[in-house]
């Protein structure tokens, strides 16, 4: 059954607007909030709001955002939605330098620590990867066309993450599974090692994070369901690797 904040309603209803989505520079320099199809990024140190450039001259996206994220230690903004359009943005100049097409809506995003890779999860639960790597073009925005990596057969992914050390990639479904994929050197051609599942919860998994501490540097995950016993409240756990 399809969550109906990700698909409109089918009897013909107002299409429902998403909530909001927040992501944080890693050295909490840039604040970056998507409300509906409308994208605002605010840089902290300048006092001022960022322009983000497409080379269109349009809005970023023209339907609801999903997911944002920052990635490779902040160098790299992706924000993808309802409008089937992933972009990947430069965080020292704000220009799009990457743009993929997704064929069904985008639930989660995320960029490798490498900033050589963006990863997106659409609807039907597949995973998908697109290089980032300069390919001598002279564009603003360059069209990428992306591979698929992994799926979750025909669940809804609502987040996905890269640990620490880059070697693994978490993805979390509404079918209260956290799957552990060994994230390949060669990922364009797919991620067909499974590292582990982390099963406990009994409901959907909302959101991930790996979460690095002194006792624990290499990194554990956090995970957040709606299986919490006091309300509505998210309900936690914390997997630690093996």
């Amino acid at each position: 059954m399809e969550d109906p904040s990700i698909e409109e309603c089918e009897s013909g209803c107002d299409k429902e607007v998403a909530p909001a989505v927040i992501s944080v520079h890693p050295l909490e320099s840039f604040v970056a909030v998507a409300v509906g199809s409308e994208l605002r990024v605010f840089d902290i140190n300048g006092d001022r709001t960022v322009s983000l450039l497409d080379g269109s001259g349009l809005p970023p996206h023209t339907d609801s955002i999903r997911a944002i994220c920052f990635g490779a230690k902040g160098r790299f903004f992706a924000s993808a939605g309802d409008d089937k359009l992933v972009k990947v943005w430069k965080t020292d100049s704000w220009q799009c330098v990457c743009t993929v097409h997704s064929e069904k809506r985008v639930t989660a995003v995320s960029v490798s620590h490498d900033g050589l890779f963006v990863t997106f999860a659409d609807k039907f639960g597949v995973i998908w990867v697109a290089s980032l790597v300069d390919d001598g073009e002279d564009q603003m925005s360059v069209h990428r066309k992306a591979a698929p990596l992994l799926g979750h057969y025909c669940s809804i992914i609502t987040s996905l993450e890269y640990s620490p050390d880059g070697k693994f990639i978490a993805t979390a479904d509404r079918d209260f599974k956290i799957r552990i994929s060994v994230f390949p050197k060669r990922p364009l051609t797919g991620a067909h090692e499974i590292q582990s599942y982390c099963l406990g919860h009994t409901d959907y998994v909302s959101c991930l994070a790996f979460v690095c501490t002194p006792n624990y540097p290499e990194g554990f995950l956090l995970s957040g369901s709606g299986d919490s016993t006091v309300g509505s409240t998210l309900g936690f756990c914390f997997w630690m690797p093996s």
